[in-house]
């Protein structure tokens, strides 16, 4: 089952709180922070079966913001690429292990995960 098919991003600016790991019969959950000084993120998107998906957010997340991202499954590739871009900038691309992350926090240069 393809895990962006069935993608449910949720736009719940609750600051820095963090979601805990998918339990079993859970979802890959995780926050996405903006921990920059001045950039405003107004996509992201992931990379699977050679193509971007389409973009998960549907909002902007100015500097100190945060939104809970659901992938609306707990199957698939732990893996995965993802970018995200800037509001006057292009997408910057990344991976990181979607089934250890509670966290990702996108900085001026780079960004971080827990």
């Amino acid at each position: 089952m393809r895990r962006l098919a069935l993608l449910a991003a949720a736009a719940l600016f609750a600051g820095t709180a963090t979601v805990p790991p998918a339990a079993a019969g859970d979802t890959y959950k995780f926050n996405l922070h903006n921990k920059s000084s001045q950039y405003v993120i107004n996509g992201f998107q992931t990379y699977e079966n050679g193509a971007w998906s389409k973009n998960w957010i549907n909002f902007t997340l100015k500097p100190g913001e945060a939104a809970e991202m659901d992938w609306g499954t707990d199957e698939g590739n732990c893996v995965v690429p993802f970018r995200v871009s800037w509001i006057g900038y292009e997408a910057e691309k990344f991976s990181v292990d979607w089934c250890k992350v509670k966290n990702i926090y996108m900085k001026d240069q780079g960004f971080s995960w827990d």
